[in-house]
C-alpha cells in the first residue's frame, strides 16, 4: 500500500525535472586518460619493486636464506 502511494505521489515530481544537457570538455578526457596511464604505470612500478616477494609468496622462488641441504648454519665448514 505504501509503495503504491509513494509511486503515485512521486510520479508528478519526476515530470518537472528539466532536461539536462551534459558536456564533457577535452580537458576532462585528458585528465581521465592521464589517471588511467598513471594507474597502469604505478602498478607496473609496484610489481617491479616487489617482484621477488611476489615470487616467494607464490612459491615459485625460495628465500635466499634457506639452505637446500637442510643443514643449519652459514654453509661454511
Amino acid at each position: 500500500m505504501n509503495n503504491i502511494l509513494l509511486s503515485l505521489l512521486s510520479t508528478p515530481l519526476i515530470s518537472f525535472i528539466p532536461k539536462t544537457l551534459a558536456y564533457i570538455d577535452p580537458g576532462t578526457g585528458s585528465i581521465l586518460l592521464q589517471a588511467l596511464v598513471a594507474t597502469v604505470v604505478g602498478a607496473a612500478v609496484a610489481v617491479k619493486l616487489f617482484w621477488h616477494r611476489i615470487l616467494k609468496f607464490l612459491g615459485i622462488r625460495k628465500s635466499a636464506n634457506s639452505d637446500p641441504s637442510g643443514k643449519e648454519g652459514d654453509g661454511k665448514q
